[in-house]
C-alpha cells in the first residue's frame, strides 16, 4: 500500500471517529444543569429549594435562499429567515415546605415542566430595486420608481407546560 494510499485511509479513518464522537453530543437537546442554591439557607428560615433544569443547543437550519422572481431586478429574501431548533429543557423546582407551629416539615412542593420542542425563525429582509423592467416607450430603458423594503417576521413556535405537584 502506497503513502498515499495509507494517508487517504487515515483521514477517512479520522473523520469517522469524528463523526462518531460528535453523534452522541448532537443528538442531545439540553445539557443538564443543577443551579447551587444551597447559599441561600442563610437567608432563609427554612431549606433552600432545589432546581434542576437544563441549557438548551439550538441547532439552526438551513435558509430559504434568495429566489429570483420574473419582473424583479433584485431577488426576493434577500436576507433569508434562519430557521432554528432547539428545546425548552426539562425543567424541575423542589422546595421544602416547613410547619410554622413545629420544626417538621409539610412536604415538598414541586413545579415541573416537561421538555418541549421549540421552532424558532429569525427576521429576514427583501430589497426592491428603485429601476423597473426595461420599458419599450423608454426605448428599452428602466423607469424610476418607488424602491420598495420589507422584513419577515420572527416566530417563536412550542407548546411549554408545567405541572404542580405536592
Amino acid at each position: 500500500m502506497g503513502i498515499t494510499s495509507r494517508a487517504g485511509l487515515a483521514g477517512i479513518m479520522a473523520c469517522m471517529a469524528t463523526a462518531a464522537a460528535v453523534a452522541p453530543a448532537a443528538a442531545a437537546p439540553a445539557v443538564p444543569v443543577t443551579v447551587p442554591l444551597g447559599t441561600l439557607n442563610t437567608v432563609l428560615p427554612f431549606d433552600a429549594p432545589t432546581l434542576h433544569t437544563g441549557m438548551p443547543l439550538p441547532v439552526p437550519g438551513a435558509p430559504d435562499g434568495p429566489r429570483y422572481v420574473k419582473g424583479n431586478l433584485l431577488p426576493h429574501n434577500m436576507v433569508p429567515a434562519i430557521p432554528v431548533e432547539s428545546a425548552l429543557p426539562n425543567t424541575q423546582i423542589d422546595t421544602p415546605l416547613p410547619d410554622p407551629l413545629s420544626s417538621r416539615n409539610l412536604g415538598t412542593p414541586a413545579l415541573v415542566s416537561p421538555g418541549t420542542a421549540l421552532h424558532t425563525v429569525t427576521p429576514g429582509a427583501d430589497l426592491g430595486a428603485p429601476l423597473s423592467e426595461p420599458r419599450a416607450a423608454l426605448l428599452g430603458l428602466p423607469a424610476v420608481v418607488l424602491p420598495e423594503a420589507g422584513l419577515t417576521a420572527p416566530a417563536v413556535q412550542g407548546a411549554p407546560a408545567a405541572t404542580a405537584t405536592f
